[in-house]
């Protein structure tokens, strides 16, 4: 699946949602229309009036909804009843939790989501946000207990596929608009109870306004109650397609089909199924891995359907999972980050150049796949365990970053920095980013900027006055020695992407509707650099040749002088091309790669261009480009 042409398409679905809802809303206004001429003298005030007033409560009602959901994931999953799991938890069950999110993260490019558990019997999951910046992944009790670990990272993976391509957005809108309509149900309901109250005391005149309040609660009721009806019919059609395409690509991720075909078995065979009893389920109902809701309004495809679309040759039997209970060991479990090491890519090592295939540039857009799961967890493997516990705390993750940013080089000048961090910030907080710093000088960049996915969830935590102390002290970091390295530079494009600090971002649509055709100049500066800069120097025109080609056939291959290609000509180019559509996003992306894949290896410098260009565009990229698929 290409992530990049599911989020143009769940682009173009919500433009379509909203011209639905648009001629529902005009429906429903001219009936209310229709209802009040019944009761009194139709004529043209009373048809503005009534259509502005049904217009205007339906449109409030749904961008309030909407409003409210998109100041993240968090807000889902409390009003479902999740509670936040510690990311240093030493529960055998919520540890094995936090290890898949944060493998299925660190291999798709995206910041570690925080993960919520719900103390529900059923076996169900769900992934909920307005970005990937703000999603937040929610785990039922029934999974943790009831699934494997196999089957546990199938259903992640599945979530991890809502995130990627779009439909966290896309079942926002859904939830707003048909919460709208739905709120002229309550409003009927309203007006039904204070005609009720009017009418219980002293009997006045047929005149009084009694009868014409009732029948305009009635109405509003009954209308409101049709047009959510048939927006569930539609919300409930839009999420069923959306999970055949979400257990293909959990299926894609872990390459192993036994994962998410188990977990929707051990539902089938459970008394608990997937049902839950909060409330407020059936408000989120297209958001989960397993149906919540039977009949016309189910918002999952039945079972064995799901499953014979992974198992075509399936026996359609369900094991008795009211007997199974998954024993964690939770000292394997602390360790599963090592269970990749040894086995990597035949051993070799996740810190160094590893050659690729020609055509890698293609498969980068497909999401994680098992070979990217693996590598994630030899990446954390490499990193010593108090430096990743810190990561996982607010106050620790702003030291790693800060630790991450002190000049390595220049003694003077890292006494600067350690300086300004003494100055601005809590005591301890510039002795604890020196030590940080000490321990991980021998960390590949690789193995940075997975801890810098790590710190992202606690990061998020803090307050905007604290986000904006953090913002400025890191930038005082960066400037201290008057220049910005390339290693500073897209740590920067990380960080603010992860925390939107330029941009509202998170409550945006992260992509724009531009094309690759007239944006071309602004994409070459970053082939020359990936050409120039990030291989041997020889072979700079062949690559940057065919990174061109993939572009555009029709462009100058002409190499571009290095003064063009610097990090403030990147720079200048970055506000362009975020307004790219994602599929443009995408070829533009893979023609960087393929530019750098010319001699067969990704280095360094070459990743450090590519992940702060990812980060800049809003397009999750791993870590592993320079593993072959």
């Amino acid at each position: 699946m290409d992530f990049f042409d599911e989020q143009d398409q769940a682009r173009k679905r919500s433009k379509w949602l909203v011209v639905l809802f648009c001629l529902g809303v005009i429906s429903i206004a001219l009936s209310v229309f229709f209802v009040a001429s019944y009761l009194t003298e139709p004529s043209w005030n009373l048809f503005w009036l009534t259509g502005a007033g049904t217009v205007g409560v339906v449109t409030l009602a749904s961008l309030g909804r909407i409003a409210s959901l998109s100041s993240g994931g968090s807000v889902v999953a409390e009003s479902l009843g999740g509670q936040l799991i510690c990311p240093n938890t030493n529960d055998p069950q919520q540890r094995r939790i936090l290890n898949i999110v944060e493998e299925m993260a660190i291999a798709s490019g995206t910041p570690v989501p925080p993960v919520y558990l719900m103390e529900e019997k059923g076996i169900n999951a769900f992934a909920a946000g307005n970005s990937v910046n703000n999603a937040v992944v929610g785990i039922t009790r029934g999974c943790a207990e009831k699934l494997n670990r196999e089957q546990l990272q199938g259903v992640v993976a599945h979530e991890f596929s809502h995130i990627l391509n779009g439909d966290m957005r896309l079942n926002i809108k859904l939830t707003g608009l048909i919460f709208g309509i739905v709120c002229l149900s309550r409003i009927g309901e309203i007006l039904m109870r204070a005609a009720a109250f009017s009418g219980g005391g002293r009997r006045r005149k047929k005149d009084d306004g009694t009868a014409a309040l009732l029948a305009i609660g009635v109405g509003l009721f009954v209308l409101g109650l049709i047009g959510g009806f048939f927006g569930s019919l539609i919300r409930a059609a839009v999420s069923r397609q959306r999970e055949f395409l979400a257990d293909a690509s959990a299926v894609q991720f872990t390459r192993n089909p036994d994962g998410i075909s188990g977990a929707l078995k051990r539902i089938g065979g459970f008394s608990a199924g997937s049902k839950l009893e909060t409330a407020s389920a059936s408000d989120f109902s297209h958001m989960f891995f397993g149906s919540a809701l039977t009949s016309m309004f189910a918002t999952h495809p039945p079972l064995d359907k799901r499953i014979r679309k992974i198992e075509p040759n399936w026996n359609a039997s369900y094991p008795e999972t009211d007997k199974i209970s998954e024993e964690i060991d939770l000292q394997s479990e602390k360790a599963s980050g090592l269970a990749g090491a040894s086995s990597f890519a035949g051993g070799t090592s996740p810190t160094d150049n590893v050659p690729v295939q020609t055509n890698h540039h293609e498969q980068v857009f497909q999401g994680p796949t098992s070979e990217n799961l693996e590598y994630a967890r030899a990446l954390l493997a490499g990193i010593p365990s108090h430096i990743l516990d810190l990561c996982r705390e607010p106050f620790g993750a702003r030291c790693v970053i800060f630790g991450l940013l002190l000049d390595s080089a220049d003694q003077k000048i890292r006494e600067q920095q350690l300086s300004l961090i003494h100055s601005r910030l809590e005591p301890e907080t510039d002795s604890l980013s020196h030590k940080i710093f000490t321990a991980c000088q021998p960390l590949s960049c690789f193995e940075k900027f997975a801890l810098i996915e790590e710190c992202a969830s606690p990061l998020r935590e803090l307050s905007p006055r604290q986000v904006s102390q953090f913002s400025e002290v890191m930038n005082g970091l960066v400037t201290m020695d008057q220049k910005v390295d390339l290693f500073e530079w897209s740590l920067q494009k990380v960080i603010y992407h992860q925390l939107a600090i330029q941009e509202d971002s998170s409550k945006k649509d992260p992509h724009g509707s531009g094309g690759i055709s007239k944006n071309i100049d602004f994409c070459l500066p970053f082939l020359g650099a990936l050409a120039l800069f990030g291989g041997n120097e020889k072979d700079a025109l062949d690559s940057y040749s065919r990174g061109v080609s993939i572009l555009d056939n029709k462009a100058s291959k002409d190499l571009l002088p290095s003064n063009k290609c610097g990090i403030d000509a990147l720079e200048n180019c970055l506000p362009r091309l975020q307004k790219l559509s994602a599929s443009a996003k995408r070829d533009f992306l893979s023609a960087c790669i393929a530019t750098a894949q010319h001699d067969q290896e990704i280095s360094e410098i070459e990743f450090l261009i590519l992940r702060g260009l990812a980060a800049a565009i809003s397009c999750p990229m791993g870590p592993n480009l320079s593993i072959s698929p």
